[in-house]
C-alpha cells in the first residue's frame, strides 16, 4: 500500500463507494428498470469483488463505518 499516494486511494475508495451504492439501488425492492440494468448490477458486483480484493483497506475502513479512516501506509504526494 506504501507505492499509492493518499490521492490514489481517496479515488479508489470513492470508485468502490460509488459502485456500492450503485449495487445497492439496482437490487433494491423497487427495481431499477431498463436496457441493461441487469448487466450494470453484475458489472458492479464484479468491480466491488475486484476492488476489494486488490485494496483489502476497504473491508477494513467499511467494517468500522469509515471508509476514510485506517489508510496507514499511505505515503502523501
Amino acid at each position: 500500500m506504501s507505492d499509492l499516494t493518499s490521492d490514489q486511494v481517496d479515488a479508489i475508495t470513492h470508485a468502490w463507494l460509488d459502485l456500492c451504492a450503485s449495487k445497492e439501488h439496482f437490487e433494491s425492492e423497487e427495481q431499477f428498470t431498463g436496457v441493461g440494468a441487469d448487466e450494470l448490477a453484475t458489472a458492479c458486483t464484479d468491480s466491488i469483488e475486484e476492488l476489494e480484493t486488490a485494496f483489502p483497506f476497504l473491508l477494513r475502513c467499511a467494517s468500522i463505518g469509515n471508509p476514510f479512516i485506517g489508510l496507514g501506509g499511505v505515503k502523501d504526494e
